[in-house]
This record gives structure tokens, C-alpha cells and sequence, in this order.
């Protein structure tokens, strides 16, 4: 379900980012949010999926033949880079819930 729920709102990001060029009334915020909730699920959808797979392989998880643990190193990236975690949570909190910047 995460996967899809990702999936969804990569859609849902683009169709926005597209409209958003014919569209004055869509705006860079709300074009922003989405494609960082987006970016936010896809990442932590990744995770949860690549770590299960190794979890379900044992210790042959972390064998190079088996390609899961190459899985798991690289589904690490969008959760650190370019924007990691932390920070689109500070973009949501400030552009959604008008809290003031944390850092």
C-alpha cells in the first residue's frame, strides 16, 4: 500500500507541476508540498520494502549474490540526499501548518 500511496503522489506532483504552467491560480507552494510529500513516501516506502526483504532473507540478506543488500544501500540515498527526511518535514511545517523555521 505504501508503494502505490507513493506512487500516487509522484502523479499527483506532476500533474500539479504540469498544470502549474497553464494554471496561475496553482501555485509554487502548493506545487512544492506535493512533490516533497511525494519524494518524503517514496523514499520511506522504499526503505520499509528494501529492509523487509532483507529481514526475510536472513542472513543471506546481506550477501552480495542476492542483490538485496545493494537494494538496501541504495534505497539509503533519497532518504539523505539532495534533501533529506528533516527537511521536507521543515518545508511542510512551514508552508502547510504555518509553523515558524526550526532551524
Amino acid at each position: 500500500m505504501n508503494l502505490e500511496a507513493a506512487k500516487l503522489a509522484t502523479y499527483h506532483a506532476t500533474k500539479l507541476y504540469d498544470a502549474s504552467k497553464t494554471d496561475k491560480s496553482i501555485t509554487q507552494k502548493t506545487v512544492g508540498v506535493a512533490c516533497n510529500s511525494a519524494k518524503y513516501l517514496a523514499a520511506e516506502a522504499a526503505f520499509t520494502a528494501c529492509e523487509r526483504a532483507v529481514l526475510a532473507h536472513g542472513g543471506m540478506g546481506y550477501a552480495q549474490e542476492y542483490h538485496v543488500e545493494r537494494y538496501l544501500r541504495e534505497c539509503f540515498v533519497p532518504r539523505i540526499a539532495p534533501v533529506s527526511r528533516e527537511m521536507i518535514m521543515n518545508y511542510v511545517s512551514e508552508k502547510v501548518l504555518d509553523l515558524p523555521r526550526s532551524y
